[in-house]
């Protein structure tokens, strides 16, 4: 019987893909709720809402699409996010998912602690790739996303 193919894991971008992305959400999730007491997907929604600015709203569906994030996840980190009092919904008559909601000034104030946290990181993350680095593997990073749209 023929030997399978094997594949070349240390040439297969994928699997370098995948693996940043889950070693970088399980770290984020373990300091994320240890010192703020939000989980990725929370911290995804808050992300998102303090992106387009604090005065601003959206909805759960918009942050799921925005983000990536599955739609029942973002619903629920959204239903998280109202309990601890750090988003609300906009008042006014809305149906199911086109609920808008915005951040409370607690979630700001998270938001802002959140993101400095998220920042250092990023800096650790980058460590030792210059500024042209860097925005070439953006430029790169964003090349990959819109061909996801090809798969």
């Amino acid at each position: 019987m023929p030997e399978p193919a094997r594949l070349d894991l240390e040439h297969y971008v994928p699997h370098f893909l995948s693996t940043i992305a889950n070693r970088w959400m399980s770290t984020s999730s373990r300091i994320y709720l240890q010192r703020f007491g939000i989980g990725v997907v929370e911290w995804k929604i808050l992300g998102h809402l303090g992106s387009i600015g604090p005065e601003r709203n959206a909805t759960s569906l918009e942050i799921a699409r925005a983000s990536s994030i599955d739609p029942a996840a973002a619903s629920r980190g959204m239903q998280a996010l109202v309990r601890k009092g750090l988003v609300e919904p906009l008042k006014g008559r809305f149906t199911g998912n086109a609920k808008p909601f915005a951040m409370t000034e607690q979630g700001v104030a998270l938001f802002r602690d959140v993101h400095e946290v998220a920042l250092e990181r990023e800096a650790m993350l980058l460590h030792g790739l210059g500024s042209d680095e860097r925005t070439q593997l953006l430029d790169l990073l964003k090349k990959l996303d819109a061909n996801l749209d090809r798969l």
